[in-house]
């Protein structure tokens, strides 16, 4: 019966096989379809973090936003947002033909596909079109 290998113990294959055959890196990316790069990274995290708890998967999610809105202004705007709906940037885009979601849900996003993407103040029926001076 065939067992199939989690990612964290192919890798530890790979790794034991550079540390204990003395097979190169080069030679183990290639027949693991990785970049060397990769394989030396495998090193790294199995000498510093312990063995095959190095080898794990992680996330790739950073652990804080320093830009991010705090939660009171968040709100602050959302409600802003629902109270004069017709105001801002959501009533701009839904002038120009796009639909929206958002306000109610969280923060408000375009939804892919659903409009034309803003393209500035020739998007809105009856304002004028921008032009560039003659002498440029």
């Amino acid at each position: 019966m065939l067992v199939e290998l989690g990612v964290a113990e192919q890798r530890y294959r790979a790794v034991r096989e550079v540390l204990d055959e003395g097979a190169s890196v080069t030679d183990v990316a290639r027949r693991c379809g990785v970049a060397r790069q990769r394989v030396h990274g495998w090193l790294r995290r199995y000498a510093s973090d312990g063995g095959l708890a190095g080898l794990v998967d992680r996330s790739s999610r950073p652990e804080s936003c320093p830009h991010q809105m705090s939660a009171v202004a968040e709100a602050r705007v959302i409600g802003l947002r629902r109270a004069h709906p017709g105001v801002g940037a959501v009533a701009d885009h839904v002038a120009a033909g796009a639909r929206w979601r958002g306000a109610a849900a969280g923060p408000v996003e375009c939804v892919p596909g659903a409009g034309r993407p803003w393209a500035g103040p020739a998007a809105v029926p009856g304002w004028p079109t921008p032009s560039l001076p003659a002498s440029w």
